[in-house]
């Protein structure tokens, strides 16, 4: 199993790597990864987990098309945002973890309202009860 997710995320990080293909991502490719990443977030070590959240941040951070947020959710990627967070803190790396959460907070787009804002601790908690359920 372990290897499966290895070779997802070295394609993952090949994908990534390549900024014109990212434009063109489809959103059944970026649920499908996410999910990989969410996936080896939950049961992975820390070090392959922090990897693969690094690799969908980036993935996600390529393309925020009106039209792929619309299938992918509006705060896929500052979900990504926070669980890479917690990762950076269960590894000692808090300003790493400072700066995710910022980054959170900043790319939070509310699938209501284009204008709400959100704090740091809403996303946290929202985040750990999301992650609960698929544990």
């Amino acid at each position: 199993m372990k290897n499966i997710f290895k070779s997802s995320l070295v394609a993952l990080a090949v994908i990534t790597s390549n900024i014109s293909f990212a434009n063109d991502i489809s959103a059944d490719f970026l649920n499908n990864e996410a999910e990989i990443a969410h996936k080896v977030y939950l049961h992975e070590s820390t070090e392959v987990a922090i990897y693969a959240m690094e690799s969908i941040v980036r993935l996600q951070e390529s393309d925020q098309s009106d039209k792929l947020l619309q299938k992918t959710g509006p705060s896929s990627l500052s979900f990504s945002y926070i669980r890479l967070g917690f990762l950076y803190e269960k590894s000692g790396l808090m300003q790493k973890a400072d700066i995710a959460f910022s980054k959170a907070v900043a790319t939070y787009k509310s699938p209501y309202n284009k204008n709400e804002s959100v704090t740091l601790s809403k996303l946290k908690r929202a985040v750990q009860e999301l992650d609960a359920i698929s544990s």
